[in-house]
């Protein structure tokens, strides 16, 4: 008996931890959609890596001058932006500095302009791209994380004006 309460104590340890950090506790909803991007990002650069057919959905953009403009430019700025972050340290704009980030990091790895792998690995219900193997039961896991993650943003948007 001991020790099954032993276990639920863990588990609600643990939970507690994660919602602290991912939506501090129901309270940030700009944080859980941060860590959603995050873990998305995350779930389709692992496809992008593992799963040749992901490869369909990404339109290559060719080596020209232009393509190396972009990347000057987006390098530029993050470079910018990041120190503009890192001196007037603002919540909010952590949020955007994120989903910059991200953006750049998903450009670098798959040089997809069209953003549709993206978009097409944002479809919570896609799960059966390369069949039943290892990468379904990972993308099972980060799937039910951002479920949970999209419950979590909901309250803690519905809560926003509580707190006030």
């Amino acid at each position: 008996m001991q020790e099954q309460t032993h276990n639920t104590n863990l588990y609600q340890k643990i939970k507690e931890k994660f919602d602290l950090i991912t939506s501090n506790n129901g309270k940030n909803w700009l944080l859980a959609l941060n860590w959603i991007l995050l873990i998305e990002l995350f779930s389709t650069v692992l496809e992008y890596k593992f799963i040749d057919v992901s490869k369909k959905f990404v339109v290559y953009m060719p080596s020209s001058i232009q393509k190396e403009l972009l990347i000057a430019i987006m390098i530029v700025l993050l470079i910018w932006y990041s120190i503009y972050n890192f001196i007037y340290m603002k919540k909010e704009q952590f949020f955007i500095f994120t989903l910059y980030l991200t953006i750049c990091i998903y450009l670098f790895i798959t040089d997809d302009l069209s953003f549709n792998l993206l978009a097409h690995n944002l479809n919570l219900f896609e799960l059966t791209i390369d069949g039943f193997g290892f990468y379904l039961i990972i993308q099972l896991i980060l799937k039910f994380i951002i479920f949970y993650l999209i419950y979590k943003m909901i309250v803690a948007f519905r809560n926003r004006n509580k707190s006030i």
